[in-house]
């Protein structure tokens, strides 16, 4: 039977499974490795890929969970995280997954605390908030430095951002290596014929490796899966986004209205978006999103989740 629906030409590499299998996996690790080059501005003579779970130093401590981690063989470690859902706290997030890595060097007895480097790249579909201190570009890079004179205090740590989401130059506009990769994580997806913008190695072996068809059958199969799962969870939240706390704003609108005082509307107001939240959370519960999802979307905590869906047993 011929396939009503044509599989686009190339994958969405901020899908996690595309992602691992272009820059997590042995036979693609040229792709990362002239990745982290280009970023850090380093040669790096090979990479080695390691466990991307870091145990923590307790039993109930949190353990940190990458999406790539590798060194290079004089022992720089990198990891790389690709990131489509905008949360709190992510620069924290990166802080705490470097310094779970550069724990993990110390050894066991005496040590005088020198590491090797640790790098940090993450690829994000959002921008970082000014608070973070944001510049202009796509391209946020952060170090260890002092404030008053801007000389480092240590060129151990290195994080960068690049803002897949927001970036909107054309190929012709990209200026450096790292724009050309955005424009190419931004609009892989969207491509329905092979570009002529590939002018430089690294870009051409991208496109040929991105290609859905290039994949083994079992990577196509967890890909698809995985795409349908992010586009059911999408459905869902415009839904709840769009009814449920809707519903909720009017409702608590409504409620101060009649109560006819300033502080009865808002009171009314946060009862109502408090109903809506927790009605919301309950029926992704019961569409089988995780609870961390839910409380991207709601504002909720975890436990607060948690605690609905005991109740609700």
């Amino acid at each position: 039977m011929e396939q009503l629906i044509k599989p686009k030409l190339y994958v969405n590499p901020m899908i996690d499974v595309a992602f691992k299998y272009l820059f997590g996996t042995e036979k693609n690790k040229h792709l990362l490795k002239g990745l982290l080059e280009n970023v850090f501005k380093k040669e790096i003579a090979d990479i080695i890929y390691d466990n991307t779970e870091q145990i923590g130093e307790s039993v109930d401590a949190r353990n940190a969970y990458f999406d790539v981690v590798c060194r290079s063989p004089n022992g720089e470690e990198f990891i790389v995280e690709c990131q489509v859902r905008p949360q709190d706290y992510f620069a924290e997030r990166a802080l705490f997954y470097v310094s779970r890595v550069v724990s993990s060097q110390a050894p066991k007895g005496p040590w005088d605390y020198g590491f090797k480097p640790v790098y940090f790249l993450g690829l994000i579909d959002f921008a970082l908030p000014e608070s973070v201190g944001r510049g202009p570009g796509y391209v946020q890079r952060y170090s260890i430095m002092n404030d008053a004179n801007g000389e480092h205090l240590t060129d151990a740590l290195q994080f960068v951002f690049m803002e897949v989401g927001p970036f909107d130059k054309t190929y012709a506009e990209c200026e450096s290596f790292e724009e050309k990769f955005l424009f190419y994580m931004k609009n892989l997806p969207i491509f329905v014929d092979r570009p002529d913008t590939h002018q430089e190695e690294y870009f051409d072996e991208l496109l040929q490796t991105a290609e859905f068809l290039a994949m083994d059958m079992e990577t196509q199969a967890m890909y698809e899966k995985r795409l349908k799962e992010m586009r059911d969870i999408q459905n869902v939240e415009n839904y709840f986004r769009r009814v449920t706390l809707a519903e909720g704003f009017e409702k608590g609108r409504t409620e101060g209205l009649v109560k006819g005082r300033e502080e009865g509307r808002k009171e009314g107001r946060e009862e109502g978006l408090a109903k809506a939240k927790s009605d919301a959370a309950l029926g992704m519960l019961r569409h089988g999103i995780a609870p961390e999802v839910i409380s991207d979307i709601t504002g909720l905590g975890e436990a607060d989740i948690l605690k609905l869906a005991s109740e609700q047993k």
